[in-house]
């Protein structure tokens, strides 16, 4: 059959493409599809859910004629199948999946999602993902062996190993086999019930059985009858004839490792594994590490080796491979692509700083303080409501935590004086209420919960009866969300230490939608967590402005319950005028402490709504505050109002001066901010640089470090005053030059170590992971410096090496501040 198209003449029949005007012949029959379809997972809610909000993720899909089916597998923490067919031809989907699952539920832990997708003419493509379900009353089962792809053979042996986890005990434990081989084998626990069952057994093989396939099936039951299982493995069972051939061997290990972590060397052979092995060298050959086991009768094995690996220095480049031989005397090396006589693989390894541990229970942290007193790290976890306690000396956690309050975000030592001791007590800001957690830290639980005022916010003006000339006051009330979201503690001075009744806890509110005109806007504030008469403060010093009929008169109202009486901090008849737009503050605002306590810093987390500005405010808590009444009056045509109230203003607050200049001399998003010992250095991180400031937020200069990870922190010694040298010679300082040094973590698997008054990298310290969350240096009771960060799969600490600082330390003098 032949078609002939004409130029300008549309086919509604058939979709065609031409070009010109030529005849085109077309041959009966269809060409075959060569383009496999593409699927890919998304992990819209993260890669940690909640019990409450379900498994949810997206999946997206593409091919070039048209998709038949997708197939979504769960397994592991929870089971599932989600099968999709498409009547219609379409060649791109994208959808979400949720899955919701009761408070009883028993799913939990690591959920493995494999997608697959196929195509009209059944070509498939496959992707695998997974996420952690929080859920404390899990019951979860594993099949941690034999292997993926296990090979049996009659008359040997196979391992299997089964771990079940539930919090409240496992009463039994084990596996079911169905196919060419059937066995049912678990264990009985009895009282004390424990949480934790690792069943470690071996499957012997029938003489007898016939080639074919069996599966095995983990499960375990608990304390209170449930049952769940995992998902099903199947091996494949090879009668041995003369073996001639090597054992298949496969090896795991990260390409970048930490000196604590491990190599796992797996091997299957018809007629049995005798040994496996794995060897780790310098480049120019030398032996690094190496290791072997042996075993008997089993024909899948896998052994995991720990490195332990000692270096004088990191990081170190390591070459690694595997072996493995037969019962037959066959040895075979760990190959490229898998195959038996393959390429030998051998993996190069960059062996870096750290040792990273995993959450206990998963969860998110956001936030972490140092404690030298006890040589402990305290992390909030604001998914499982809990402070995480990470011990230095051994890097192990304490299980179970300390509970707090709801959704805790920001933590702080409690002070003790003026030359950075602390107390044995963290403060945690509780996002999810109106409170902060008092924490005693060995006693390992919550004191007791200090509840925040509630601050009525009003804006005052004067307007003009159009119908009776009457001019009348107007107040526009503004009641900010009272949930504090992160916070530094300060303290005013006694007689040799903090004063007993002045521990100020500066805090940042978390913004709501439910704001009135203010809607997500957040504010600062301070807390007397020790005072006899409750006490606090809501910072509106930044934003004061010059007398201007563009901007309103502000009140300030301390709500503390209907057991007390509202108390006016700011009367409308101090006729203090400021800018709301500089009152509030958009998104995350971060706040640290120094040091010695006398000082904090806040940083605006972004910008929302097209505002072209984010601020910064420093707080110095020994300024002291400026009280009194206010007096004024209100002229009208007929008579005059007179007019009293309180005042109360904080002198340790920026003033608006300078915080306008710091917007004029910035003007971009703040991710993170860090202030020295004493105060006089702060740090401001945004997106592209990190801007150095003075006690008065002057800016001092710009280190260049971009991209999106907040992580940031100062040498722990770090007393230098930002734009001064500080250090001997010429600059006509004492300090050490080694001290002046702030860490950033970067979008790479390391940190970065800047000069702050030169604004050069003097070092980078290579890690196994990105820090994607806090950053924190801490000095132990040795006075060795520690750096440590939250990953995507843990927390991590860094001994810092030996950084000596190659900018000059002397040459010229330090800049006035």
């Amino acid at each position: 059959m032949r078609t002939r198209l004409l130029c300008g003449v549309a086919a509604s029949a058939l979709t065609l493409a031409t070009i010109g005007c030529e005849e085109q012949q077309f041959q009966p029959g269809f060409e075959s599809d060569q383009f496999s379809p593409s699927i890919s997972i998304q992990k819209t809610a993260g890669d940690t859910l909640t019990l409450a909000g379900g498994i949810r993720f997206g999946i997206t899909a593409t091919d070039n004629l048209g998709i038949k089916n997708i197939n979504i597998l769960l397994s592991g923490g929870h089971s599932a199948q989600i099968d999709t067919v498409f009547t219609t031809a379409i060649t791109s989907v994208s959808f979400d999946v949720t899955i919701s699952l009761s408070s009883t539920s028993t799913s939990g832990g690591n959920i493995v999602i494999q997608a697959t997708v196929t195509d009209g003419s059944d070509l498939t493509a496959t992707t695998q993902d997974s996420v952690f379900l929080v859920n404390d009353d899990a019951l979860l089962v594993q099949l941690l062996k034999p292997n993926v792809g296990a090979i049996a053979s009659p008359g040997l042996q196979i391992p299997v190993e089964v771990l079940a986890i539930q919090r409240d005990g496992i009463t039994q434990a084990g596996y079911v086999v169905t196919g060419v081989v059937t066995d049912s084998v678990s264990i009985l626990r009895g009282s004390p019930l424990p949480d934790t069952v690792d069943f470690l057994d071996t499957l012997a093989v029938p003489s007898g059985a016939s080639n074919g396939t069996f599966d095995i099936v983990a499960f375990a039951t608990d304390s209170s009858g449930r049952t769940a299982l995992a998902t099903p493995l199947t091996v494949t069972v090879q009668s041995v004839g003369n073996d001639n051939q090597a054992p298949l061997v496969d090896f795991q290990i990260a390409r970048r490792v930490e000196v604590s972590d491990s190599i796992t060397v797996q091997a299957t052979d018809p007629s049995g594994v005798n040994q496996i092995a794995y060897t780790a060298t310098l480049l120019d050959g030398t032996p690094v590490k190496s290791g072997t086991m042996s075993f008997s009768g089993l024909t899948d094995v896998s052994q995991t080796f720990p490195l332990d690996l000692v270096f004088a220095s990191l990081p170190q480049t390591l070459l690694v491979g595997a072996t493995a031989t037969d019962a037959a005397g066959n040895t075979g090396s760990a190959t490229i692509g898998g195959a038996v006589g393959g390429p030998t693989r051998i993996d190069t390894v960059t062996v870096v700083n750290g040792v990273t541990k995993p959450l206990p229970a998963g969860g998110r942290i956001v936030d972490g303080i140092y404690s030298r007193n006890l040589n402990e790290i305290y992390l909030t976890n604001v998914d499982l409501d809990r402070l995480e306690i990470f011990q230095v000396a051994d890097t192990s956690f304490v299980t179970g935590g300390i509970p707090v309050g709801s959704r805790p975000w920001g933590i702080a030592l409690w002070p003790g004086n003026a030359s950075g001791a602390a107390g044995d007590t963290v403060v945690i800001a509780n996002s999810g209420g109106t409170d902060l957690s008092i924490v005693d830290l060995r006693l390992r639980r919550e004191v007791r919960r200090h509840s925040l005022p509630n601050f009525l916010v009003d804006q005052v003006t004067t307007e003009l009866d159009v119908q009776t000339s009457i001019i009348q006051i107007k107040f526009t009330r503004n009641d900010f969300s009272d949930r504090p979201q992160f916070l530094g503690m300060t303290c005013r001075p006694g007689v040799g230490a903090c004063a007993a009744d002045q521990i100020l806890a500066v805090y940042s509110t978390t913004p709501t939608i439910g704001q009135g005109g203010l809607s997500l806007r957040g504010s600062v504030r301070w807390e007397n967590l020790t005072s006899a008469t409750p006490s606090g403060h809501f910072f509106w010093e930044h934003a004061e402005v010059l007398p201007s009929p563009d901007f309103d008169t502000l009140r300030v109202i301390s709500d503390r319950g209907p057991a007390a009486i509202p108390d006016t901090l700011l009367a409308a008849a101090c006729g203090r005028l400021v800018d709301i737009d500089r009152l509030v503050f958009r998104d995350t605002t971060f706040i640290r402490n120094s040091g010695d306590f006398t000082h904090a810093l806040i940083g605006e987390g972004g910008l929302v709504g097209g505002e072209t500005f984010a601020q910064a405010i420093g707080y110095n808590s020994q300024a002291g505050l400026t009280t009194g009444v206010c007096t004024g009056s209100i002229v009208l045509p007929s008579t005059t109002i007179s007019l009293s109230g309180s005042f109360e203003e904080d002198n340790g607050v920026t003033p608006s001066f300078r915080v306008r200049d710091f917007i004029s001399n910035t003007a971009t998003a703040v991710t993170a901010i860090a202030v020295n010992f004493n105060g006089l250095t702060n740090m401001v991180r945004t997106t592209d640089s990190v801007y150095v400031l003075n006690e008065s937020l002057r800016l001092k200069g710009l280190i260049s470090q971009s991209g999106i990870n907040p992580g940031m922190d100062l040498n722990f010694d770090h007393a230098f005053e930002a734009g001064v040298g500080g250090t001997a010679g010429t600059f006509g300082g004492t300090l050490d030059p080694n001290d002046r040094f702030v860490f950033l973590a970067s979008e790479a698997p390391q940190i970065d170590v800047f000069d702050t008054f030169f604004f050069g990298k003097v070092a980078t310290i290579p890690i196994r992971d990105p820090i994607i969350g806090p950053l924190r240096v801490a000095k132990l009771p040795t006075n060795e410096q520690i750096l440590v960060g939250v990953t995507a799969r843990g927390v991590v600490t860094v001994r810092l090496p030996s950084i000596s600082n190659t900018f000059p330390v002397s040459g010229f003098g330090g800049s006035q501040p």
